[in-house]
């Protein structure tokens, strides 16, 4: 059993917690929980690492056997030493340290969404299982967007990493990809209502920054503003529930043709 925070494995894990370029450098990212950690068995994605207590279960346990399967190294920990490599203020008991996900998109895209420089990892893991449920094929990161991969935003996603392609595009790059989509920005008290527009066309919808909206560069990639009318004294919404309202639309768009 680990039961010192010295141990090199453990320093590994806190700074893959903590630190965006260690995961970058590494090309790994930590999970946390028996759901998300099914979700990885489910992927069949190599394990490097699994951490746990021994307080878990027979089904847990089980968990932990198929882990192990997928090429990990596993290793008990105190309970103190859980609490040093987890994210959270209650350790789930389970720790799982694995490849961040290459998943390739289709070749041709009939709903894409752009997130340019989003800021909070709530708002981002949130938008990512958001995504996935309405059917998003690539989600599209501009450089100054939090890392997908921050601890927060994985626990927020609730599993989509393992589904959904994620890429990190510069504007130029960006451009060539969403050629052929009819592109749209969401703004604020600007632009076509967002159930007027006809989705059913393919579509990409972009998402800026939570304070300044999207940088000029994405600005000019997109045909149009959509907007989503609002009552009373506020005048905006957060990213992600914007974004659900629009893809939702779009979900029951598509699905009555």
């Amino acid at each position: 059993m680990i039961t010192s925070t010295a141990n090199r494995r453990v320093k590994w894990v806190r700074a893959l917690q903590t630190k965006r370029h260690a995961r970058q450098e590494e090309g790994v990212f930590v999970i946390e929980g028996v759901r998300l950690a099914r979700e990885a068995v489910a992927s069949q994605s190599p394990i490097n690492l699994v951490l746990h207590t021994d307080h878990l279960n027979t089904r847990e346990r089980g968990l932990v056997n198929n882990l192990a399967r997928l090429g990990a190294e596993v290793e008990v920990v105190s309970d103190s030493v859980m609490s040093a490599c987890s994210s959270t203020e209650s350790p789930p008991g389970l720790l799982v340290v694995l490849p961040i996900p290459t998943i390739p998109p289709p070749e041709r895209l009939s709903l894409a969404l752009v997130l340019d420089r989003l800021a909070d990892p709530g708002n981002l893991g949130t938008i990512l299982r958001t995504a996935l449920a309405a059917g998003v094929e690539t989600l599209f990161l501009t450089k100054g967007t939090v890392d997908p991969f921050n601890p927060k935003v994985v626990r927020s996603a609730m599993g989509a990493h393992f589904h959904l392609p994620i890429e990190f595009l510069e504007p130029r790059a960006l451009a060539k990809r969403l050629e052929g989509l009819e592109t749209w920005i969401a703004e604020v008290g600007q632009g076509v209502l967002y159930h007027e527009v006809n989705w059913h066309k393919p579509s990409a919808l972009i998402i800026g920054c939570e304070a300044h909206g999207p940088q000029p560069a994405i600005r000019s990639l997109a045909k149009d503003q959509v907007q989503i009318p609002m009552k009373g004294p506020s005048d905006s919404l957060n990213a992600a529930i914007a974004a659900a309202v629009i893809l939702f639309e779009i979900v029951r768009q598509r699905g009555e043709s």
